[in-house]
């Protein structure tokens, strides 16, 4: 397994992400801050303008499409754990050069389904892969599919917040910004979809809430909506934050 390099390494990334303006996050009486830490590869073929996504066949994201990647193991660094989940689950390996931190985002679920639940916290590291070897494999994990970044993204079939980071973190790999990091903070919130901020479906456990089969059994009236959001681009040199 290669090891690519990053920007910095796992430690000065996150001293640097708590370094950014307005990027400390003020957590609720009650919050857990999980240690486990995941990573979320996007394939981008520059030339074609087309991303590669998975469409999820087990656990977290079942039946959605999402990036590549998964927990970091103990001992691994984040670049380790990205090249490696990214090989395991569509079958390319990712070149040297080719692979590069691009940012965080810290997602905030209710530990339960009541109002008021405190919420449980993960951090999420985004990466972009720009060059790899091999073809993509369909695996137990994913079936890998190939999408026009500026056409179809299948934004309406993946997490309810890629309708609002998706298509800018992929232009700005696209333009090979590789020193504009993507920082984000998703809240969700369990509530009357009624006062959900947004008609995004609500969650589902590990997926989203499917539309119920029968015409007379009515939606339940309640559920776990994005409630709020935060994103911006920040400069890795300056950590200049733009809106």
């Amino acid at each position: 397994m290669i090891d690519p390099p990053i920007i910095c390494s796992s430690s000065e990334l996150r001293f640097a992400l708590d370094d950014v303006p307005r990027w400390r996050e003020g957590d609720e009486p009650g919050t857990i801050r999980l240690k486990q830490e995941y990573t979320l590869i996007f394939v981008v073929d520059m030339q074609k303008g087309k991303v590669l996504l998975g469409y999820k066949r087990r656990g977290m994201g079942v039946d959605l499409y999402n990036g590549f990647g998964g927990k970091v193991e103990d001992g691994e660094e984040i670049h380790q754990c990205a090249a490696r989940e990214l090989e395991e689950e569509s079958g390319l390996r990712p070149k040297a050069d080719g692979l590069y931190y691009k940012g965080c985002l810290i997602s905030a679920r209710p530990q339960s389904a009541k109002f008021n639940s405190p919420a449980c916290i993960i951090r999420i590291h985004l990466f972009a892969c720009v060059a790899w070897s091999g073809l993509p494999i369909p695996t137990e994990e994913m079936i890998p599919k190939w999408f026009d970044i500026s056409e179809e993204l299948p934004v309406n079939q993946m997490w309810p917040e890629a309708s609002f980071y998706l298509l800018p973190v992929l232009q700005s790999i696209q333009e090979d910004q590789r020193e504009d990091l993507f920082l984000s903070r998703i809240n969700y919130k369990y509530m009357r979809l009624s006062d959900a901020p947004t008609s995004l479906p609500a969650l589902d456990g590990s997926t989203v809430r499917r539309p119920r089969p029968s015409q007379d059994e009515e939606e339940p009236d309640f559920g776990e909506c994005l409630s709020s959001w935060w994103m911006c681009f920040a400069s890795s040199k300056g950590h200049t934050v733009s809106p």
